[in-house]
């Protein structure tokens, strides 16, 4: 029968029961900690930087070719800055034609205008008589040429009234003293025929008075129908001085309305044609910072009504718009705080900026990918990471990552939340 050997276990024990007092030690000491160490209870979301208000979109009214780009994306603008050129439909020459004759149609009508009015002058526009002289003396020189024209024509034909009137006078006063002289005639024939009848006179003496009273008679009826053609020649020539006013003023008239016509056509195209040319060159309409260029070459095409860029305007507040799960709104409320992180590699060197909620939108979205989605705003404390001396600002359309702080809790409580999930599980099963 074989003996027992003997087993040495002293060394080994005591080795033991150390690891064991020291893995007992950890694992309380780590409990306890675990139990009071608190973590933040986040929830994630990708999201942009966006203007707190609306983007000034810059769209062009009839579109055209691009001519040339003078700006970039994220480049500084100030009001009235032209930012791009589109080629011009009309030239500059063009316009300054256009201009001249806008002038001259002014001028016109203002010319038309006295003379229907029949004014000894006319009264011209003063920004007209400061800028172009020569035409007004030209004007000028027109309105006088057809004025003296008309009075000469005018006078001529008063000149024959006032002969024809004369020549009537005249025949008039010898009718007068002709009826004059054939009334005492009369008288002188009576008395003739009496003295005849006493012998107191031969008949040949009364028939002498008898061819001088007839004689009388003929130049009277001369005269009367000399009389009436001078009447008719008066008449004719009063009614020639009205025509020649009434055709002249007819004419000026028809003159002035197409002179006006022409003017008003004129302007409308001048006005589209003008502002064509100075749309040509499309301006930021307010100071800021372009955020979207939508044309990239010279020779692009643009559609009328087509945005050409978009400009954040200065002094506009940055904020972070989120793309938030839908199965984290039920934790997110407004004021929660966050923290804002580059989502490029860029993100670990800069770190965060703080910020808090100050928007959840009122109804879930569906992006293009076809995954639902809640928009919230995150207004940060900082416009600018900062990582040492150096900094990186925040530009509208910068991509980051949103951690909202939805809550706390142990470290002990993150690690058992799986088992406490599954042992609520197994106790629902049948």
């Amino acid at each position: 029968m074989s003996e027992p050997h003997e087993v040495e276990i002293g060394p080994v024990t005591r080795a033991t029961h150390l690891f064991i007092a020291c893995a007992g030690t950890l694992v309380v000491g780590f409990l306890a900690w675990s139990s009071i160490a608190i973590l933040d209870v986040v929830s994630q979301a990708s999201g942009e930087v966006v203007p707190s208000t609306q983007l000034k979109s810059i769209q062009h009214l009839e579109g055209g070719i691009v001519a040339e780009i003078l700006v970039r994306e994220g480049q500084a603008v100030s009001k009235d800055q032209p930012l791009v050129t589109l080629q011009a439909t009309a030239s500059g020459a063009d316009v300054n034609e256009m201009s001249i004759r806008l002038v001259t149609l002014n001028l016109n009508v203002a010319r038309l205008e006295a003379e229907a009015a029949d004014k000894d002058g006319v009264v011209y526009p003063p920004e007209i008589v400061r800028t172009h002289s020569d035409l007004v003396t030209a004007t000028d020189n027109l309105f006088r040429s057809r004025r003296g024209k008309l009075v000469s024509t005018l006078g001529g034909l008063q000149e024959a009234l006032n002969q024809r009137e004369q020549a009537a006078g005249e025949v008039e006063a010898r009718l007068r003293n002709a009826r004059n002289t054939l009334r005492h005639l009369g008288e002188q024939v009576s008395i003739s025929e009496s003295m005849i009848r006493e012998g107191l006179s031969t008949r040949y003496t009364h028939l002498a008075l008898l061819r001088e009273q007839s004689a009388l008679r003929s130049r009277i009826d001369e005269d009367e129908a000399a009389l009436r053609r001078n009447q008719a020649a008066i008449k004719e020539a009063r009614t020639q001085i009205e025509t020649s006013r009434q055709s002249y003023r007819q004419e000026v008239v028809e003159q002035l309305a197409q002179a006006r016509r022409d003017l008003d056509e004129l302007s409308q195209r001048f006005s589209k044609v003008s502002d064509n040319l100075e749309r040509t060159t499309i301006r930021s309409p307010v100071e800021g910072v372009v955020k979207t260029l939508y044309v990239a070459t010279q020779g692009g095409v643009v559609k009328p009504g087509a945005t050409v860029l978009d400009i954040v305007p200065a002094g506009d507040r940055l904020i972070v718009e989120a793309k938030l799960p839908t199965y984290d709104i039920g934790y997110v409320s407004l004021g929660q705080p966050a923290r804002i992180r580059l989502a490029s590699q860029d993100g670990v060197r800069f770190g965060s900026i703080d910020g808090s909620v100050v928007h959840i939108g009122p109804d879930s979205n569906v992006s293009e990918k076809g995954g639902s989605f809640y928009k919230v705003r995150i207004e940060t404390t900082r416009d600018h990471f900062q990582h040492r001396s150096e900094s990186y600002r925040l530009y509208p359309g910068m991509q980051v990552t949103a951690h909202i702080r939805t809550g706390e809790r142990t470290v002990l409580a993150y690690f058992l939340e799986p088992f406490i999930g599954l042992t609520g599980s197994a106790l629902k099963e049948r």
